[in-house]
């Protein structure tokens, strides 16, 4: 039985280098063949770029920010609606972080936001809201745990007392 007592900090923000603190692996996208949702979603694999189109692309940016919740777990019982609820949370600041940074000129701006899109019931393709849609962080194949750690962020597997919801914007 899972009960989140809520967000124990406020939002987090981390900036990091993208030409050299990210880190890619293969196998973070092997984990996307395992979800419900592969194959479902616009905004997941298989229906995005590969991650060698990610790691050409991110560390072409010149800022990124990473973005991340921390949840303290009480039990189980309320897990998938708190965690969909938690996935909503980031990708709404995230997105509000996006639309700002566009506002003072930072045209070339990218966001990924936390576990899969959920800004509609049904996912249609081609995506009915790209302006609003955000492809998950971890479908780029980049290994959010090991980039944390590199700033002593400890992200604990499996879930016993908490989690996080990570998301993240690069931008010019």
């Amino acid at each position: 039985m899972i009960i989140l007592i809520g967000i124990t900090k406020i939002m987090e923000e981390l900036i990091i280098n993208p030409k050299k603190d990210l880190i890619f692996d293969y196998k973070v996208i092997e984990q996307c063949k395992s979800c419900k949702r592969y194959g479902k979603k616009a905004t997941c694999p298989p229906n995005i770029a590969s991650t060698y189109v990610y790691q050409k692309l991110l560390p072409s940016y010149k800022y990124c920010k990473f973005f991340y919740y921390k949840f303290d777990i009480e039990n189980f019982d309320n897990w998938k609606v708190e965690g969909r609820n938690s996935s909503i949370k980031l990708s709404n600041y995230v997105r509000g972080k996006r639309d700002e940074l566009i506002q003072q000129g930072h045209y070339f701006c990218i966001a990924f936001g936390a576990g899969s899109c959920k800004v509609c019931d049904s996912c249609s393709f081609p995506c009915r809201y790209p302006d609003k849609a955000l492809i998950p962080l971890e479908a780029t194949g980049l290994h959010i745990i090991k980039i944390l750690d590199k700033f002593n962020i400890k992200l604990e597997l499996p879930i016993k007392d908490t989690f996080y919801r990570v998301g993240a914007i690069f931008y010019d």
